[in-house]
């Protein structure tokens, strides 16, 4: 409080402070009392106290490199203005939070133990720290210390990236020890991070019939009210109907209900049409030297089908669509193959028992018709039979070749 003393008193004696009566040195007449002081050779208002009960402080900006004009310095509850770093100051702190050397020019600081030690920074709130120029910190343990950095909500902090943006939800659990924190940092410079543990929401229209929600793949905890098309299982939700599973998969809309103008395809027409795109190996022009893709151009593929709604883009409901119709032209074609071999196995084994009946009956009059040696005679019929047979097979296959 010496220091609050000391700058008081050196500023009655330099200014000739006085307080006059509204009728005598009264800007206007809304004014209940004026504080007048001398500078540069001239009177000027330092404070007004206005009858709806406005406030005017003034005063002179000069950096105070030194620190010695401050109004007051350590802990304490109060508002302060202090003109020399054109900073403003209130509620409370226990330290040296709004000493000078913790004063940023043009700075603002209000709530609990909030310091804005960097240039045109501020900070709101409780335990926060805006410490580079240009940062900004709100809410709670929050700290910016880069330049042009905004920490917001519980435990955010840019980590000393510049023009980051780093907001954090209030999902962790405090230990209660500031020192050891649980900060939800910045990564890198120029960057947005968010901690948002039941969902990242962004809403187009008033009604949240449209829009995307970004989510964990996890049903959301709490009671919370979800638009319509949230789909609970999913990474990325929209409002389209399309999404992002928690597996990896994307997943187009295809509702039968959102379509209309329907058409019927021909397979065969479809696989014409394909035969006149050609298919090549290929990499984008941003990819790395060892990425590479197989696929159609855009320009070949809309000329070939017209379909999309430009001809430098495919859609993948589109590729898929071409690609499964294909599938069932030549799912048909197989069908009727496999029709046309069947009947020709019909044919063939027809044909093969023909066959086998001529050799039994051809087999039978050759064997009626042999006589018999005394040899033979006294053998077995069936014995007799494949010694016959084994001749007429001889027979037959010197005269098939």
């Amino acid at each position: 409080m010496d220091n609050f003393s000391t700058a008081f008193a050196r500023r009655a004696g330099l200014l000739a402070l006085a307080v006059l009566p509204l009728a005598s040195l009264a800007q206007n007449t809304d004014s209940l009392m004026v504080v007048h002081g001398a500078a540069d050779g001239h009177k000027v208002s330092r404070l007004t106290v206005f009858k709806g009960g406005g406030l005017l402080l003034g005063g002179k900006f000069d950096e105070d490199i030194s620190g010695t004009y401050v109004p007051a310095e350590g802990s304490g509850t109060r508002l302060m203005w202090y003109p020399e770093k054109a900073a403003f100051r209130f509620g409370y702190v226990n330290g040296t939070q709004w000493d000078a050397a913790n004063i940023g020019l043009y700075s603002t600081a209000g709530g609990y133990n909030a310091r804005a030690s960097g240039d045109y920074g501020t900070a709101f709130g409780k335990d926060v720290v805006a410490a580079q120029i240009s940062s900004t910190a709100i809410g709670e343990y929050c700290t910016a210390t880069g330049a042009a950095s905004v920490a917001l909500g519980y435990y955010a902090h840019t980590n000393a990236r510049q023009g980051t943006f780093v907001f954090a939800d209030r999902s962790v659990i405090d230990d209660g020890n500031f020192v050891t924190d649980e900060s939800f940092r910045a990564e890198t410079n120029h960057s947005a991070t968010w901690r948002v543990s039941n969902g990242f929401r962004i809403y187009t229209s008033a009604n949240r019939s449209s829009g995307i929600i970004f989510q964990s793949g996890a049903p959301i905890t709490g009671t919370n009210s979800t638009p319509s098309w949230y789909q609970s299982n999913a990474v990325i939700s929209t409002s389209t109907g399309a999404y992002l599973s928690a597996s990896g998969v994307w997943t187009n809309v295809s509702d039968r209900h959102k379509k209309h103008r329907f058409a019927a395809v021909s397979g065969e027409d479809v696989l014409t049409r394909l035969r006149r795109v050609p298919m090549t190996r290929w990499s984008y022009k941003v990819d790395k030297n060892n990425v590479r893709h197989l696929g159609p151009m855009a320009q070949d593929f809309h000329q070939a089908f017209g379909l999309g709604p430009d001809s430098v883009s495919i859609g993948t409901i589109d590729a898929d669509g071409v690609a499964l119709a294909g599938v069932q032209a030549l799912d048909a074609r197989t069908q009727a193959q496999a029709t046309q071999i069947s009947a020709l196995k019909a044919e063939n084994q027809e044909l093969r028992s023909r066959l086998d009946a001529l050799e039994r009956r051809a087999l039978a009059a050759t064997v009626a018709a042999a006589p018999q040696s005394p040899a033979t005679a006294s053998l077995p019929l069936a014995v007799a039979g494949l010694l016959a047979g084994g001749g007429i097979g001889a027979a037959l296959l010197r005269r098939r070749r």
